[in-house]
């Protein structure tokens, strides 16, 4: 299976335009932006529009505040969902199937009747041996009052040591009749069982191998019906050799895990790391993971291909803000600072992650600072700005979704 590692990139789709007005502005050829603003002011302007956006008047931005907050390191990884118990249902006695009692794609319980084959033989043979035991019960209480007037005889000497041997030999042929007469009872009574099929564990059934009034046999390679335990379920991943430490620590301290099923609604589905294989894939580099989901509505679904997000650890007091208030220039990447002036001052930032619409940084601005999330594309360095409300409430992206700073694993 492949792996995802963590990646870095800002994906609004803002961001491309904001950034190619930053890099314009800011970092682009030809003369710094306020260099310009000087080239372009007239001697008469007695310094009219100087540090105010384009046309002399303040610019309309919005803005938010650096704040520190628990940042969740996250790794994310294609998937592919497995039940966690397969179970192929096999005749152990041979018979016709009388009884189907089930539908294909059900439900089933452990311990639940599915099929039910032709029992008439095998009752007819436990009721013989029934007789049989009966019989042998009877004779052998006639052997044994008999061997007790043979023992009390044999003092008066009325009858031999022959006759009294005869009669105890007897008694015990007759108590092992009996006891092999009730293993046979035993046996048929547990072929009689086997003539109910029923499941072994809980889950959903698949296809039907076999009909109603179908000749089934014990030694038949094909299954009558595979049962697949999908609650709970497991998701099976991989991920780079490098994070086996992080993992190795979050399966020691049961650390939680989404698992996204694509599609039109993209549903989630908490779950659990339950598992790490005990070696590396030497032709990838990769280990192998599973994480394990109730799954009680059954949104997962045996096979699927779906994305595991795996929270490892959760880093505190991590400098955060929306993640528009980040752009790619050619410095790296920046944030417009609004000073006390309402001036505006772009600043090289380090990013450590961005988790959903939220970025980490680890350097470049302070607590506290308020950065430009919206209009950047209007600024130059030393622009003054209003701050206008959020005209939209950019939608939340998936939960746990994170990349990393610079391509650091």
């Amino acid at each position: 299976m492949g792996f995802l590692a963590p990646a870095v990139s800002v994906t609004l789709s803002a961001a491309a335009v904001m950034a190619g007005a930053a890099y314009f502005f800011w970092a682009g050829p030809g003369p710094a932006p306020v260099e310009s603003a000087k080239a372009a002011s007239k001697p008469g302007d007695k310094g009219e529009g100087k540090g105010k956006g384009r046309g002399g008047q303040a610019a309309p931005v919005t803005a938010a505040t650096v704040v520190e907050a628990d940042m969740p390191v996250v790794l994310t990884a294609p998937g592919t969902v497995e039940p966690l118990a397969t179970v192929a249902v096999r005749p152990r006695v041979d018979g016709q199937i009388v009884e189907v009692a089930f539908r294909e794609g059900d439900l089933v319980t452990e311990g639940s009747v599915l099929f039910r084959l032709d029992d008439r033989m095998v009752k007819a043979q436990l009721a013989q041996v029934e007789a049989n035991i009966a019989k042998d019960e009877a004779t052998l209480r006639d052997a044994q009052a008999t061997l007790a007037r043979r023992q009390a005889l044999i003092e008066k000497q009325v009858v031999t040591e022959a006759s009294l041997d005869q009669a105890r030999f007897a008694v015990e042929g007759l108590k092992a009749a009996i006891a092999s007469g009730r293993a046979q009872l035993d046996s048929q009574r547990t072929a009689l069982d086997y003539l109910t099929i029923r499941a072994p564990i809980t889950g959903r059934t698949g296809g039907l191998a076999t009909k109603l009034g179908a000749q089934v046999r014990s030694q038949d390679g094909t299954a009558m019906v595979t049962i697949n335990q999908t609650r709970p379920i497991l998701v099976t991943f991989s991920l780079p050799q490098r994070e086996l430490p992080a993992v190795r620590r979050a399966l020691a301290a049961r650390a939680s895990a989404e698992v996204a099923v694509p599609g039109p609604q993209r549903a989630v589905v908490p779950a659990t790391i339950a598992f790490i294989d005990n070696q590396v894939d030497k032709q990838t580099g990769a280990i192998a993971l599973k994480v394990q989901a109730e799954n009680a509505e059954e949104v997962l679904w045996p096979g699927q291909a779906v994305e595991v997000k795996l929270t490892v650890e959760v880093k505190s007091r991590v400098l955060s803000a929306p993640a528009t208030a980040v752009l790619p220039a050619q410095q790296g990447m920046i944030a417009w600072v609004i000073g006390p002036d309402n001036k505006v001052a772009p600043k090289v930032v380090t990013v450590e992650r961005i988790v959903g619409q939220t970025v980490f940084l680890s350097g470049g601005v302070a607590a506290g600072d308020r950065v430009v999330t919206d209009g950047q594309m209007r600024l130059a360095p030393g622009t003054t700005v209003t701050i206008e409300e959020p005209r939209t409430q950019p939608a939340k992206g998936p939960p746990g979704e994170e990349r990393r700073a610079n391509g650091r694993g």
